[in-house]
């Protein structure tokens, strides 16, 4: 089975990218049953604004991965460097220090994508 670490390190400025992020993520699961998990490092975290133009979408595909039980993460250092409040990112986002998690999940067999 595949294992697969979904990082969007694209911020608000690619829309299209982002959401391709979140199809693959959920297509990987649907289609190919793979293990997947979600995470916005870097400038990423842009997408995980709920006050920005697209946010209706991303909660939507964000709440569509929940469904698959597709983990949903976080960096928030990354949080932070954007400048964003907790209350700024959608509900329900795990809070992760980006490379320890990275590294753990390279450590357990996982390819890294990034969008």
């Amino acid at each position: 089975m595949a294992k697969i670490p979904v990082m969007l390190i694209t911020g608000k400025e690619n829309i299209n990218t982002e959401m391709v992020a979140f199809n693959f993520a959920i297509n990987a699961v649907k289609n190919a049953r793979a293990k997947v998990e979600f995470m916005f490092p870097g400038t990423g975290a842009q997408a995980a604004n709920k006050r920005q133009k697209g946010s209706p979408q991303f909660m939507e595909q964000i709440e569509g991965m929940k469904k698959l039980s597709i983990p949903v993460k976080i960096r928030e250092v990354s949080v932070a460097g954007e400048e964003l409040a907790k209350d700024d990112t959608f509900p329900g986002l795990e809070l992760v220090y980006g490379a320890v998690e990275a590294d753990a999940r390279i450590q357990d067999g996982y390819s890294v994508i990034t969008f």
